[in-house]
Parts: structure tokens; sequence; C-alpha cells
């Protein structure tokens, strides 16, 4: 038996020993770092539209959509530098304006799913009206759908073009739909303004899309915080408040635009998809009567009861 001195600092140089083996054996617990999810940047296509006088379109429609431009390469039609060159067929057809610098090129190549409009960093390359078809069938053109590339206005632009321009708007049968291209940085610029106004006065069914959004949302290589993207889509809806108001300025009268605004991009991507391209398709889609028509709900026809059946619970009011 140890003596009772012995025996404590026995018992301490034990302890500290096993202190010391349990700390080089057991790793420290230090709180796992925080993952940050990226959940906010998984935004709907929704949040990149405006839609007042129309009804937003579904995911199915927006499936169908891309399935429409893909199912098939785009293939080209023609180019006229002068509207009575244009060839005439029955298929109809929507177009695509906007100023010289807005990129209209390189987001028709991203609707139709391929590189076939010319593009470059010079403004004004387009310099006639370039004609693609998309779907349908060849012989007969049934739903079948052309896409005009339009020459740029403003910058780069020539008044002949614009002369050649006026024309197709103001006489073609075929066309069901102009779509005008605004830039979502610099907003509407005086040009356009003017062809808006002509629009308005011709009564040619019109709608704008905002084009580089990405520039807007994303201006930088570096992804956003949350609080720094909720602030750009505010401040992207008080521009679309804007074009709206400028597009629309009397409620009471639409003369020939389309109640809804769509915001895209030719390069930047989110959930797989390449910014409001699908929604841009649906509404090309849906100006010729192609989009995908959503099923009706069946309603019962109610049982219809002649007057002189019906059985009151108390004495009908006379």
């Amino acid at each position: 038996m140890l003596a009772p001195a012995r025996s404590r600092i026995w018992l301490a140089r034990t302890n500290r020993a096993q202190r010391v083996s349990t700390n080089a054996t057991t790793p420290s617990k230090t709180p796992a770092p925080v993952q940050k999810t990226r959940d906010y940047l998984n935004f709907p296509p929704s949040a990149l539209s405006y839609h007042w006088d129309t009804v937003p379109p579904t995911n199915e429609q927006l499936r169908y959509a891309e399935k429409f431009f893909s199912k098939q390469p785009p293939t080209f039609l023609w180019s006229a530098p002068k509207f009575q060159l244009m060839s005439f067929g029955d298929s109809p057809e929507v177009c695509f304006l906007g100023r010289s610098n807005v990129g209209k090129s390189s987001l028709l190549n991203a609707l139709l799913g391929e590189k076939i409009a010319h593009t470059s960093s010079k403004p004004g390359r387009t310099r006639s009206m370039n004609a693609f078809a998309v779907g349908g069938d060849e012989d007969n053109g049934k739903n079948r759908l052309v896409v005009l590339d339009m020459p740029g206005y403003g910058k780069g632009g020539r008044a002949e073009w614009g002369n050649e321009i006026m024309k197709y708007l103001e006489k073609r049968s075929q066309l069901k739909r102009a779509f005008l291209l605004v830039d979502a940085v610099h907003g509407v610029k005086t040009s356009d303004e003017q062809l808006l106004a002509l629009f308005r006065e011709q009564n040619i069914p019109h709608q704008i899309v905002l084009a580089k959004v990405d520039r807007l949302l994303f201006p930088t290589a570096r992804l956003p915080s949350e609080g720094a993207l909720e602030a750009r889509f505010a401040e992207l809806r008080r521009t679309m408040e804007a074009v709206k108001g400028l597009i629309q300025p009397d409620v009471e009268d639409i003369s020939g635009v389309l109640g809804e605004l769509i915001a895209c991009s030719s390069e930047k991507r989110a959930n797989g998809m390449k910014l409001g391209i699908n929604s841009v398709r649906h509404a090309m889609l849906q100006a010729v009567g192609l989009e995908y028509q959503l099923p009706k709900k069946r309603v019962t026809n109610p049982e219809i009861i002649p007057f002189d059946q019906i059985s009151w619970t108390s004495s009908p009011v006379g």
C-alpha cells in the first residue's frame, strides 16, 4: 500500500499523462464552416418579364418554345436590300429591329440556336433584310415561322435602309409582330421613340424587348451578393416601368403594342438557360399562333331546371 503523499503524487502524474494522451489522439472540435448557398441566383423566368395586359407563359409553354426552336436547325431563306426584292410566301413573319449597336444579330443567333445571323463589333453590319425559317414543313410552310433580321438604325445606319424598313412595316401582310430591341442599361433613345411613334400611328403590332440585361444584373465577372442582385432587379423593374410609360402613355390606347416587356441576354445563363431567351421564343410563337395551347379545363354543364319545377323552401318574393 502506497503512502498517502506518494499516492497523491502518483495520481497527479497519471492524470496529467492521461490528459496529454487524450489531447494528442482526440482532434479538437472546431465548428464546420457555414456553406454559402447561391439559391438566390436560381430566379424564375418571370423575374425578367413585366406583364400588365398579358399572362406570363407557363413552364410547359417555355419548354415547348425551346423544343420548337431546337427541333431542327434554322434555314436561311433570302436577303433583300429593298422591299420590292423580297420573296413572298404564306408563312407568318416576325421581325427584329433596333439601334445598330443593340446586339440584334447576337440575340437572333441565341433565339435560333445557331450562328446564322452575321455579327460584328462594328455597328451597322446588317445591310439587308435577311429572312430565316424556323420549324414547320418546308414544302407547304405549315407551322413554320419566318424571322427577319432588319438593318440597324442610328449610328452606323443609313437613311435608305430606314425607308425600306418603313415600307416593310407598313405594307408586308405576312408581318404579325415587330420586336423592338432596347438596351436594358441605356433605355429608350430618341430614335427608338421615333420608331415607337410610327408604330402607334400605323397601328403596327409590336413588342419591346430589353436586350443585354446581363450588363444590368451582372455588370462584373464576380457574382453579386443576394442583396446586390435584389437591388439590381429593383432597378430593372424601375426601367420597365419607365419604358411602359413611353410605349403606352395612355392606358386606354394600346395602338398595337403588346402589354408586356421581356428582358433577355444572348450570353448570360441562369438555371442552365440564357436569360429570357425562351420567354422571347414563346412571344414569337404567340405572335403567329404557334405557341403551346394550354388544355382547357372541362366545365360540367349545370343541370337546367324549368322555372315551374323549382321547389321553393319559402314563398318567393313577388
